[in-house]
């Protein structure tokens, strides 16, 4: 079986001057990103691959993640996942490796709760609050490069 965890950036700051990409996690955001991890750990989520947006607080959110699961050297940078639509964050998990079976993208609204619900089909509406974390389980031989609505056998909202 295979797993794609959807995870939004946890709370940043306001963009003060700043570009948006470049906008930090807040003191709320490092909280909420260590929740999302003990979220993934207690559900027994064994990520082997994290994909993260370039994007500063999704990066200092997929690093605070990556660093409680000790994923460290299973993280990689894309720049289509930042503000990306649904297409373009098809991108980066299609050119996962088929070894890996559970693989975590950090990302950003509205891409990404369009995705989840790309996955979910007619069933209630997704909408990943900060730090919301989606578990979508695809069918046992999918390849990664196969990857699409047709590969999903389950939806979990776990925050």
């Amino acid at each position: 079986m295979k797993r794609l965890l959807l995870l939004r950036h946890a709370h940043a700051e306001e963009a003060q001057g700043r570009a948006d990409i470049d906008r930090p996690l807040s003191a709320r955001g490092r909280t909420q990103a260590l929740a999302a991890a003990q979220s993934i750990a207690l559900a027994e989520l064994a990520c082997e691959a994290v994909l993260s947006s370039t994007a500063l607080r999704a990066r200092e959110t997929a690093l605070i993640v990556a660093a409680q699961l000790d994923l460290g050297d299973d993280l990689q940078f894309e720049p289509t996942l930042y503000l990306g639509n649904v297409e373009a964050l098809l991108g980066p998990p299609r050119r996962c490796p088929d070894s890996v079976s559970t693989l975590l993208i950090v990302g950003h609204n509205p891409g990404l709760s369009e995705l989840a619900q790309s996955f979910n089909g007619n069933a209630a509406r997704i909408e990943l609050q900060t730090a919301g974390l989606c578990a979508i389980t695809l069918a046992a031989r999918m390849r990664w490069r196969e990857l699409s609505p047709r590969q999903v056998t389950g939806v979990t909202l776990l925050r």
